[in-house]
């Protein structure tokens, strides 16, 4: 019976499985982090489209106030400094996504590497089975040829002396 085929490397092939996956897990958490930065800057923009309305609506009633106006003031520009940070946010969080890339692709490089040599070893063992499997066929064929043509030398020795 032949012997099964075993990888030396699986555990290690696991082991890089399961680090790809770790990683592809921290860029997609990256990415949740940079899609909920987007919002946060898209909700300040229209805080500040809307705090902008209100500006103009409190100008077109003829009458300024001049308490009103210095609240807008203040609260527009502690927007302007939250959009900001949250820009500053984004173009870190997008640094350290190119990083986590960086890291996830060498990961999936060697997983691949061990992928494609468990390959190649697999195809070896298959093709080595093969080559036994048409050996053992061919010495079956062969004795079982010898054995008929003894057979049929016996039995014309035997019509012969009979």
């Amino acid at each position: 019976m032949a012997k099964r085929f075993t990888f030396r490397f699986d555990t290690m092939l696991k082991v890089r499985r399961q680090r790809e996956d770790q990683h592809k897990r921290v860029v997609a958490g990256r990415l949740r982090q940079i899609t909920q930065v987007h919002e946060q800057i898209g909700a300040i923009d229209r805080q500040i489209q809307d705090e902008i309305g209100a500006v103009r609506a409190g100008q077109e009633a003829g009458t300024i106030d001049i308490q009103q106006v210095m609240r807008h003031r203040s609260w527009l520009s502690h927007l302007h400094r939250g959009s900001l940070e949250a820009e500053g946010r984004l173009r870190f969080l997008e640094a350290r996504l190119a990083q986590e890339r960086a890291v996830l692709t060498e990961a999936v490089k060697q997983r691949r590497i061990l992928d494609k040599l468990k390959e190649r070893q697999w195809r070896r063992y298959r093709q080595e089975e093969d080559r036994r499997e048409t050996r053992e066929s061919d010495e079956l064929t062969t004795v079982r040829y010898v054995f008929d043509r003894r057979e049929k030398a016996e039995m014309a020795q035997g019509q012969e002396s009979g």
